[in-house]
């Protein structure tokens, strides 16, 4: 092979490389959160962008679904997806309030869990689901647990971890 095709040869293998390397970055649409999200997680002690990308998967930074003009079919509403219901302690349509909310939240089921994954399967299908899965299909639980929340897991955990 001639050193033309061995130099485009090397380009494509870090092309590739770098594309299958590349960490998720937050979106524009996130500007005006990441402030708050990046404190959130220093202060949760959480992977760089965990919730960030959690709120992204919940949200997409969309101003429709933050404002709460557009809400789930569970009820769930601003930037963390939060529902009301179950959660009346926080306003989800303060976006700044849900953020830290979010992160206490989630810390707390990785307390509880002992892994962000296993967090991030509870934040998505509820602590009482996880727990009873993992009570009936021992260290398989995730596979027992709606495709929704097996995509949740490898989605956001896969970007940043």
């Amino acid at each position: 092979m001639n050193k033309g095709a061995w130099l485009v040869v090397v380009c494509a293998a870090a092309g590739l490389y770098i594309m299958l390397n590349r960490k998720w970055t937050p979106p524009e649409a996130a500007q005006p959160y990441l402030a708050d999200i990046m404190a959130a997680e220093y202060q949760y002690g959480m992977p760089r962008y965990l919730l960030a990308r959690l709120l992204y998967q919940e949200s997409r930074y969309r101003q429709d679904i933050i404002a709460g003009e557009t809400t789930s079919s569970a009820g769930a509403v601003g930037i963390a997806q939060i529902v009301p219901r179950w959660h009346p302690e926080v306003d989800p349509l303060n976006p700044v309030a849900s953020i830290y909310y979010a992160a206490k939240y989630l810390a707390k089921l990785k307390t509880r869990f002992g892994d962000w994954e296993t967090a991030l399967a509870a934040y998505n299908w509820g602590p009482t689901a996880v727990s009873n899965s993992m009570k009936t299909a021992g260290e398989k639980w995730l596979a027992s647990a709606p495709t929704e929340t097996q995509n949740y897991v490898s989605e956001i955990w896969g970007d940043v971890a």
